[in-house]
């Protein structure tokens, strides 16, 4: 069985405020909205057209996670 693909954020996240909710495009590659609130961080990532961007949110510190 061929592991999952992973894909490194750290370049989009790196110059984004810890605790931001982000938007990254549809294509993974750009950043198209941020803020505090996950709610209009996602209608700003839509009405730039982003129908089904991917959220996720700055940690707030530097760390590791293990799978």
């Amino acid at each position: 069985m061929a592991a999952a693909p992973t894909i490194n954020y750290s370049d989009l996240l790196r110059n984004l405020p810890a605790g931001a909710w982000v938007a990254i495009s549809e294509r993974l590659n750009k950043v198209v909205a941020y803020g505090a609130e996950v709610r209009a961080v996602l209608d700003d990532a839509r009405a730039q057209g982003e129908h089904d961007p991917l959220i996720v949110r700055v940690p707030e510190q530097a760390g590791m996670l293990f799978l």
